[in-house]
Protein backbone atom coordinates (compact mmCIF):
# COMPACT_ATOMS: atom_id res chain seq x y z
CA UNK A 1 0.00 0.00 0.00
CA UNK A 2 1.41 3.42 -0.99
CA UNK A 3 0.12 6.50 0.80
CA UNK A 4 1.22 9.60 -1.09
CA UNK A 5 2.97 12.53 0.50
CA UNK A 6 -0.14 14.63 -0.11
CA UNK A 7 -2.24 12.05 1.77
CA UNK A 8 0.12 12.20 4.71
CA UNK A 9 -0.29 15.96 4.82
CA UNK A 10 -4.08 15.68 4.64
CA UNK A 11 -4.07 13.37 7.67
CA UNK A 12 -2.82 16.23 9.84
CA UNK A 13 -6.06 18.18 9.61
CA UNK A 14 -7.79 16.33 12.51
CA UNK A 15 -7.89 17.67 16.06
CA UNK A 16 -8.35 15.04 18.85
CA UNK A 17 -5.53 13.13 20.66
CA UNK A 18 -4.90 9.37 20.29
CA UNK A 19 -2.09 6.92 20.99
CA UNK A 20 0.05 5.40 18.20
CA UNK A 21 1.38 1.98 17.28
CA UNK A 22 5.06 1.33 17.20
CA UNK A 23 6.70 2.05 13.86
CA UNK A 24 8.77 -0.75 12.46
CA UNK A 25 11.96 1.19 11.67
CA UNK A 26 13.46 4.46 12.84
CA UNK A 27 12.98 7.38 10.49
CA UNK A 28 15.93 9.67 9.89
CA UNK A 29 14.78 13.29 9.94
CA UNK A 30 16.47 15.95 7.79
CA UNK A 31 18.67 18.38 9.69
CA UNK A 32 17.06 21.46 8.16
CA UNK A 33 13.42 22.32 8.54
CA UNK A 34 13.05 23.09 4.85
CA UNK A 35 13.16 19.90 2.77
CA UNK A 36 14.74 19.48 -0.61
CA UNK A 37 12.78 17.55 -3.24
CA UNK A 38 15.01 14.50 -2.72
CA UNK A 39 14.56 14.63 1.07
CA UNK A 40 10.83 15.01 0.66
CA UNK A 41 10.56 11.94 -1.62
CA UNK A 42 12.80 9.83 0.64
CA UNK A 43 10.86 10.74 3.76
CA UNK A 44 7.48 10.11 2.11
CA UNK A 45 8.64 6.67 0.88
CA UNK A 46 9.80 5.64 4.36
CA UNK A 47 6.50 6.72 5.88
CA UNK A 48 4.54 4.82 3.19
CA UNK A 49 6.62 1.69 3.71
CA UNK A 50 6.05 1.90 7.45
CA UNK A 51 2.30 2.21 6.96
CA UNK A 52 2.27 -0.87 4.73
CA UNK A 53 4.06 -2.86 7.41
CA UNK A 54 1.71 -1.55 10.09
CA UNK A 55 -1.33 -2.72 8.11
CA UNK A 56 0.21 -6.15 7.55
CA UNK A 57 1.05 -6.53 11.27
CA UNK A 58 -2.46 -5.50 12.24
CA UNK A 59 -3.94 -8.19 9.95
CA UNK A 60 -1.50 -10.82 11.31
CA UNK A 61 -2.52 -10.04 14.90
CA UNK A 62 -6.20 -10.51 14.06
CA UNK A 63 -5.48 -13.85 12.36
CA UNK A 64 -3.38 -15.05 15.30
CA UNK A 65 -6.11 -14.20 17.82
CA UNK A 66 -7.56 -17.60 19.12
CA UNK A 67 -10.89 -16.03 19.96
CA UNK A 68 -13.81 -16.73 17.64
CA UNK A 69 -13.90 -14.43 14.63
CA UNK A 70 -16.43 -11.62 14.91
CA UNK A 71 -18.26 -9.98 12.03
CA UNK A 72 -16.33 -7.07 10.49
CA UNK A 73 -16.88 -3.93 12.59
CA UNK A 74 -15.97 -0.79 10.62
CA UNK A 75 -15.94 1.51 13.69
CA UNK A 76 -13.64 -0.85 15.59
CA UNK A 77 -11.34 -1.11 12.59
CA UNK A 78 -11.19 2.74 12.37
CA UNK A 79 -10.28 3.00 16.05
CA UNK A 80 -7.43 0.53 15.59
CA UNK A 81 -6.01 2.10 12.45
CA UNK A 82 -6.27 5.57 13.95
CA UNK A 83 -3.50 4.51 16.35
CA UNK A 84 -0.97 4.90 13.53
CA UNK A 85 0.62 8.39 13.24
CA UNK A 86 -0.62 8.68 9.64
CA UNK A 87 -4.19 8.80 10.94
CA UNK A 88 -3.70 10.41 14.36
CA UNK A 89 -5.97 13.39 14.90
CA UNK A 90 -3.57 15.34 17.08
CA UNK A 91 0.18 15.21 16.49
CA UNK A 92 2.39 15.88 19.49
CA UNK A 93 6.15 15.49 18.88
CA UNK A 94 6.82 13.50 22.05
CA UNK A 95 6.33 10.02 23.46
CA UNK A 96 7.06 6.68 21.86
CA UNK A 97 6.51 7.70 18.25
CA UNK A 98 7.94 11.21 18.19
CA UNK A 99 10.16 10.52 15.15
CA UNK A 100 7.25 9.60 12.92
CA UNK A 101 5.20 12.53 14.17
CA UNK A 102 8.05 14.98 13.63
CA UNK A 103 8.52 13.60 10.13
CA UNK A 104 4.87 14.20 9.35
CA UNK A 105 5.06 17.73 10.73
CA UNK A 106 8.20 18.42 8.69
CA UNK A 107 6.39 17.41 5.52
CA UNK A 108 3.28 19.35 6.41
CA UNK A 109 5.17 22.50 7.42
CA UNK A 110 7.39 22.43 4.38
CA UNK A 111 4.56 21.99 1.90
CA UNK A 112 1.91 24.17 3.45
CA UNK A 113 4.23 26.99 4.58
CA UNK A 114 5.78 27.44 1.14
CA UNK A 115 2.39 27.20 -0.52
CA UNK A 116 0.78 29.66 1.87
CA UNK A 117 3.57 32.16 1.43
CA UNK A 118 3.17 32.08 -2.34
CA UNK A 119 -0.61 32.39 -2.09
CA UNK A 120 -0.30 35.32 0.35
CA UNK A 121 2.31 37.05 -1.80
CA UNK A 122 0.14 36.66 -4.90
CA UNK A 123 -2.86 38.08 -3.04
CA UNK A 124 -0.80 41.07 -1.87
CA UNK A 125 0.35 41.67 -5.43
CA UNK A 126 -3.23 41.68 -6.75
CA UNK A 127 -4.36 44.00 -3.97
CA UNK A 128 -1.44 46.32 -4.69
CA UNK A 129 -2.25 46.34 -8.40
CA UNK A 130 -5.83 47.33 -7.60
CA UNK A 131 -4.67 50.31 -5.51
CA UNK A 132 -2.09 51.20 -8.16
CA UNK A 133 -4.82 51.30 -10.82
CA UNK A 134 -6.76 53.72 -8.58
CA UNK A 135 -3.60 55.86 -8.18
CA UNK A 136 -3.44 55.09 -4.46
CA UNK A 137 0.31 54.62 -4.62
CA UNK A 138 1.02 54.62 -0.89
CA UNK A 139 -1.53 51.87 -0.33
CA UNK A 140 -0.11 49.99 -3.29
CA UNK A 141 3.39 50.29 -1.81
CA UNK A 142 2.17 48.85 1.50
CA UNK A 143 0.56 45.88 -0.27
CA UNK A 144 3.67 45.09 -2.32
CA UNK A 145 5.78 45.37 0.83
CA UNK A 146 3.48 42.91 2.59
CA UNK A 147 3.93 40.48 -0.28
CA UNK A 148 7.71 40.89 -0.25
CA UNK A 149 7.82 40.10 3.47
CA UNK A 150 6.27 36.69 2.78
CA UNK A 151 9.68 35.61 1.40
CA UNK A 152 8.02 33.12 -0.93
CA UNK A 153 10.05 30.75 -3.09
CA UNK A 154 8.64 32.02 -6.40
CA UNK A 155 11.48 34.15 -7.79
CA UNK A 156 9.41 35.64 -10.63
CA UNK A 157 6.67 36.65 -8.20
CA UNK A 158 9.24 38.28 -5.94
CA UNK A 159 10.63 40.16 -8.95
CA UNK A 160 7.18 41.46 -9.86
CA UNK A 161 6.56 42.60 -6.26
CA UNK A 162 9.80 44.58 -6.18
CA UNK A 163 9.35 46.04 -9.66
CA UNK A 164 5.73 47.00 -8.91
CA UNK A 165 6.75 48.64 -5.65
CA UNK A 166 9.39 50.54 -7.61
CA UNK A 167 6.65 51.81 -9.95
CA UNK A 168 4.60 53.02 -6.97
CA UNK A 169 7.66 54.64 -5.39
CA UNK A 170 8.41 56.38 -8.69
CA UNK A 171 4.93 57.93 -8.75
CA UNK A 172 5.48 59.10 -5.16
CA UNK A 173 8.75 60.75 -6.15
CA UNK A 174 10.90 58.32 -4.16
CA UNK A 175 13.27 57.69 -7.05
CA UNK A 176 16.18 56.34 -5.01
CA UNK A 177 13.93 53.82 -3.28
CA UNK A 178 12.57 52.85 -6.70
CA UNK A 179 16.10 52.23 -8.01
CA UNK A 180 16.88 50.00 -5.02
CA UNK A 181 13.73 47.96 -5.64
CA UNK A 182 14.55 47.61 -9.33
CA UNK A 183 18.03 46.36 -8.41
CA UNK A 184 16.59 43.62 -6.19
CA UNK A 185 13.89 42.82 -8.73
CA UNK A 186 16.49 42.32 -11.46
CA UNK A 187 18.37 39.86 -9.25
CA UNK A 188 15.22 37.77 -8.93
CA UNK A 189 14.36 37.93 -12.65
CA UNK A 190 16.94 39.36 -15.11
CA UNK A 191 14.49 38.77 -17.98
CA UNK A 192 11.87 41.20 -16.62
CA UNK A 193 12.65 43.94 -19.15
CA UNK A 194 9.74 46.15 -18.08
CA UNK A 195 11.28 46.45 -14.63
CA UNK A 196 14.74 47.04 -16.11
CA UNK A 197 13.31 49.90 -18.19
CA UNK A 198 11.76 51.40 -15.07
CA UNK A 199 15.12 51.28 -13.26
CA UNK A 200 16.81 53.07 -16.18
CA UNK A 201 14.11 55.76 -16.21
CA UNK A 202 14.57 56.42 -12.49
CA UNK A 203 18.34 56.73 -12.83
CA UNK A 204 17.94 59.19 -15.71
CA UNK A 205 15.41 61.27 -13.75
CA UNK A 206 17.98 61.46 -10.97
CA UNK A 207 20.54 62.67 -13.51
CA UNK A 208 22.77 59.61 -13.14
CA UNK A 209 23.63 59.14 -16.79
CA UNK A 210 26.70 56.95 -16.29
CA UNK A 211 24.89 54.73 -13.79
CA UNK A 212 21.93 54.44 -16.16
CA UNK A 213 24.25 53.48 -19.00
CA UNK A 214 25.92 50.81 -16.86
CA UNK A 215 22.50 49.54 -15.71
CA UNK A 216 21.26 49.20 -19.29
CA UNK A 217 24.39 47.47 -20.60
CA UNK A 218 24.60 44.94 -17.76
CA UNK A 219 20.86 44.28 -18.00
CA UNK A 220 21.09 43.59 -21.74
CA UNK A 221 23.98 41.16 -21.22
CA UNK A 222 22.17 39.34 -18.41
CA UNK A 223 18.95 39.15 -20.43
CA UNK A 224 20.81 37.80 -23.48
CA UNK A 225 22.52 35.10 -21.41
CA UNK A 226 19.33 33.91 -19.72
CA UNK A 227 17.39 34.05 -22.99
CA UNK A 228 20.05 32.02 -24.81
CA UNK A 229 20.00 29.33 -22.11
CA UNK A 230 16.19 29.18 -21.81
CA UNK A 231 13.95 26.64 -23.50
CA UNK A 232 12.65 29.24 -25.95
CA UNK A 233 15.45 31.53 -27.13
CA UNK A 234 13.30 33.37 -29.70
CA UNK A 235 12.34 36.93 -28.87
CA UNK A 236 8.65 37.66 -28.51
CA UNK A 237 7.16 40.79 -30.08
CA UNK A 238 6.82 42.30 -26.62
CA UNK A 239 10.48 41.62 -25.82
CA UNK A 240 11.56 43.15 -29.14
CA UNK A 241 9.61 46.31 -28.33
CA UNK A 242 11.08 46.47 -24.82
CA UNK A 243 14.62 46.08 -26.19
CA UNK A 244 13.94 48.95 -28.62
CA UNK A 245 12.69 51.08 -25.71
CA UNK A 246 15.81 50.17 -23.75
CA UNK A 247 17.98 51.22 -26.68
CA UNK A 248 16.26 54.62 -26.80
CA UNK A 249 16.99 55.02 -23.11
CA UNK A 250 20.62 54.02 -23.77
CA UNK A 251 20.99 56.88 -26.27
CA UNK A 252 19.51 59.28 -23.71
CA UNK A 253 21.82 57.86 -21.04
CA UNK A 254 24.86 58.56 -23.22
CA UNK A 255 23.77 62.18 -23.66
CA UNK A 256 23.10 62.52 -19.93
CA UNK A 257 26.47 60.96 -19.10
CA UNK A 258 28.25 63.55 -21.29
CA UNK A 259 26.42 66.36 -19.52
CA UNK A 260 27.10 64.73 -16.15
CA UNK A 261 30.84 64.57 -16.87
CA UNK A 262 30.87 68.23 -17.90
CA UNK A 263 29.04 69.21 -14.70
CA UNK A 264 31.46 67.10 -12.66
CA UNK A 265 34.43 68.93 -14.19
CA UNK A 266 32.78 72.24 -13.40
CA UNK A 267 31.99 71.07 -9.86
CA UNK A 268 35.59 69.92 -9.32
CA UNK A 269 36.86 73.30 -10.49
CA UNK A 270 34.48 75.13 -8.16
CA UNK A 271 35.44 72.84 -5.30
CA UNK A 272 39.12 73.52 -5.90
CA UNK A 273 38.41 77.24 -5.94
CA UNK A 274 36.42 76.93 -2.70
CA UNK A 275 39.25 75.04 -0.98
CA UNK A 276 41.73 77.73 -2.04
CA UNK A 277 39.38 80.37 -0.61
CA UNK A 278 39.17 78.49 2.68
CA UNK A 279 42.94 78.03 2.81
CA UNK A 280 43.53 81.76 2.32
CA UNK A 281 41.19 82.65 5.19
CA UNK A 282 42.51 79.92 7.52
CA UNK A 283 46.09 81.04 6.88
CA UNK A 284 45.14 84.62 7.79
CA UNK A 285 43.38 83.52 11.00
CA UNK A 286 46.33 81.35 11.98
CA UNK A 287 48.82 84.14 11.28
CA UNK A 288 46.93 86.44 13.67
CA UNK A 289 47.00 83.76 16.38
CA UNK A 290 43.25 84.05 16.97
CA UNK A 291 41.45 81.93 19.56
CA UNK A 292 38.39 80.54 17.80
CA UNK A 293 35.54 78.47 19.20
CA UNK A 294 34.63 76.13 17.60
CA UNK A 295 38.12 75.41 16.40
CA UNK A 296 38.89 75.33 12.69
CA UNK A 297 41.14 72.89 10.75
CA UNK A 298 44.02 75.23 9.89
CA UNK A 299 46.06 72.48 8.21
CA UNK A 300 43.15 70.87 6.34
CA UNK A 301 41.14 73.52 4.48
CA UNK A 302 39.24 70.83 2.54
CA UNK A 303 37.64 69.83 5.86
CA UNK A 304 36.60 73.36 6.74
CA UNK A 305 32.89 73.96 7.26
CA UNK A 306 31.86 77.59 6.82
CA UNK A 307 29.20 77.07 9.50
CA UNK A 308 31.98 77.31 12.10
CA UNK A 309 32.33 81.01 11.28
CA UNK A 310 28.81 81.87 10.11
CA UNK A 311 26.96 84.42 12.23
CA UNK A 312 23.19 84.67 12.32
CA UNK A 313 21.38 86.89 14.82
CA UNK A 314 17.84 88.32 14.97
CA UNK A 315 19.35 91.80 14.55
CA UNK A 316 20.90 90.76 11.23
CA UNK A 317 19.06 90.56 7.94
CA UNK A 318 21.46 87.95 6.52
CA UNK A 319 24.23 85.58 7.50
CA UNK A 320 27.57 87.28 8.10
CA UNK A 321 31.08 85.91 8.17
CA UNK A 322 34.62 87.24 8.49
CA UNK A 323 36.03 88.02 5.06
CA UNK A 324 38.70 89.95 3.20
CA UNK A 325 38.32 93.49 1.91
CA UNK A 326 39.92 94.75 -1.30
CA UNK A 327 43.19 95.47 0.52
CA UNK A 328 43.43 91.97 1.98
CA UNK A 329 42.44 92.99 5.52
CA UNK A 330 39.94 90.94 7.54
CA UNK A 331 36.47 92.42 7.97
CA UNK A 332 34.44 91.19 10.95
CA UNK A 333 30.88 91.31 12.26
CA UNK A 334 31.06 92.72 15.82
CA UNK A 335 28.54 92.35 18.64
CA UNK A 336 28.27 95.31 21.05
CA UNK A 337 26.87 94.54 24.51
CA UNK A 338 25.51 97.02 27.06
CA UNK A 339 25.28 94.88 30.24
CA UNK A 340 23.74 97.63 32.41
CA UNK A 341 20.87 98.19 30.00
CA UNK A 342 20.50 94.60 28.78
CA UNK A 343 20.86 95.80 25.18
CA UNK A 344 22.94 94.75 22.17
CA UNK A 345 23.92 96.13 18.79
CA UNK A 346 25.66 94.66 15.75
CA UNK A 347 28.31 96.05 13.43
CA UNK A 348 28.24 93.98 10.26
CA UNK A 349 31.48 95.07 8.55
CA UNK A 350 34.32 96.22 10.73
CA UNK A 351 37.84 96.23 9.30
CA UNK A 352 40.58 94.95 11.56
CA UNK A 353 42.55 98.11 10.81
CA UNK A 354 39.83 100.35 12.26
CA UNK A 355 40.55 101.99 15.62
CA UNK A 356 38.04 101.22 18.37
CA UNK A 357 37.58 104.90 19.19
CA UNK A 358 36.99 105.80 15.55
CA UNK A 359 34.00 103.51 15.17
CA UNK A 360 32.63 103.92 18.69
CA UNK A 361 32.44 107.70 18.33
CA UNK A 362 30.18 107.13 15.34
CA UNK A 363 28.06 104.45 17.06
CA UNK A 364 27.52 106.52 20.23
CA UNK A 365 27.08 109.88 18.53
CA UNK A 366 23.29 109.61 18.70
CA UNK A 367 21.83 107.94 21.79
CA UNK A 368 19.48 105.00 21.09
CA UNK A 369 15.83 105.16 22.16
CA UNK A 370 16.44 103.02 25.24
CA UNK A 371 19.19 105.39 26.51
CA UNK A 372 16.79 108.12 27.62
CA UNK A 373 19.33 109.76 29.95
CA UNK A 374 22.15 109.62 27.41
CA UNK A 375 24.30 107.63 29.83
CA UNK A 376 26.17 105.86 27.07
CA UNK A 377 27.79 108.85 25.45
CA UNK A 378 31.29 108.28 24.10
CA UNK A 379 32.96 110.34 26.85
CA UNK A 380 31.05 108.46 29.60
CA UNK A 381 31.91 104.84 28.77
CA UNK A 382 34.74 102.32 28.93
CA UNK A 383 35.25 99.25 26.72
CA UNK A 384 36.00 95.65 27.79
CA UNK A 385 36.33 92.13 26.43
CA UNK A 386 36.08 88.94 28.47
CA UNK A 387 38.49 86.02 28.63
CA UNK A 388 37.44 82.65 27.23
CA UNK A 389 36.47 81.29 30.68
CA UNK A 390 34.64 84.51 31.66
CA UNK A 391 36.73 84.83 34.83
CA UNK A 392 37.84 88.38 34.21
CA UNK A 393 37.47 91.38 31.91
CA UNK A 394 40.21 93.10 29.91
CA UNK A 395 39.86 96.79 29.14
CA UNK A 396 40.46 97.92 25.56
CA UNK A 397 41.04 101.52 24.54
CA UNK A 398 40.07 103.88 21.75
CA UNK A 399 43.60 103.81 20.28
CA UNK A 400 43.52 100.00 19.89
CA UNK A 401 42.65 98.68 16.43
CA UNK A 402 40.46 95.59 16.14
CA UNK A 403 43.35 93.44 14.94
CA UNK A 404 45.20 93.92 18.20
CA UNK A 405 42.00 93.57 20.28
CA UNK A 406 41.06 90.23 18.68
CA UNK A 407 44.59 88.92 19.24
CA UNK A 408 44.62 89.63 22.99
CA UNK A 409 45.80 86.59 24.99
CA UNK A 410 42.77 84.83 26.46
CA UNK A 411 40.22 86.60 24.28
CA UNK A 412 38.04 84.13 22.40
CA UNK A 413 35.97 84.64 19.25
CA UNK A 414 32.89 82.48 19.59
CA UNK A 415 31.05 81.31 16.49
CA UNK A 416 32.86 83.88 14.36
CA UNK A 417 31.48 86.84 16.35
CA UNK A 418 33.80 89.01 18.53
CA UNK A 419 32.04 90.76 21.46
CA UNK A 420 32.85 94.23 22.84
CA UNK A 421 31.26 95.24 26.17
CA UNK A 422 30.36 98.92 26.75
CA UNK A 423 30.06 99.96 30.43
CA UNK A 424 29.49 103.43 31.86
CA UNK A 425 32.44 104.84 33.78
CA UNK A 426 30.51 105.15 37.04
CA UNK A 427 29.35 101.55 36.88
CA UNK A 428 32.83 100.29 36.00
CA UNK A 429 34.38 102.21 38.90
CA UNK A 430 31.88 100.86 41.45
CA UNK A 431 31.51 97.26 40.23
CA UNK A 432 34.97 96.23 38.94
CA UNK A 433 38.22 95.59 40.79
CA UNK A 434 41.61 95.42 39.14
CA UNK A 435 43.19 91.99 39.68
CA UNK A 436 46.68 93.39 40.25
CA UNK A 437 48.40 96.71 39.83
CA UNK A 438 49.75 97.09 36.34
CA UNK A 439 47.59 94.28 34.96
CA UNK A 440 44.75 94.92 32.58
CA UNK A 441 42.44 92.45 34.24
CA UNK A 442 39.26 93.19 36.16
CA UNK A 443 36.83 91.07 38.15
CA UNK A 444 33.34 91.88 39.34
CA UNK A 445 33.16 92.86 42.98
Amino acid sequence: MILSCQHWGDCLAHNTPETAAEMSAPIKLPKNKKLTEAERNELAKKLDDDLDQFMEEMAARRNADPKPKKPFDFDEWCKEIDKHPAFMKDLKPDGEYSEAIQALQALKYDEDDAGDKTVNAEASKKEGNKHFGLKKYRWATDCYTKGIKENCLDRKLNAVLYFNRAAAQKHLGNLRSAVKDCTVGRKFDPMHLKGVIRGAECLLELGYGRDALDWIETSKLSFAFHKETSENSDLSDEEKKQIDDLEKLRVKAVQTAVLEERNDRKSRAEEKKEVEKKKKLLDALKERNLNLNPRVPFSNPELMDWARLDVSLPLMHSHERVKFDDEGNLVWPILLQYPEAGQTDVLTETSETTLLGEIMREVLANPPEWDTNNQFSYENVRFFVTDEYEEYLMEVFEWNDFKSILSLPGFQIRQGLPVIMIITRDHADTSLNCVAEGENKFVVR
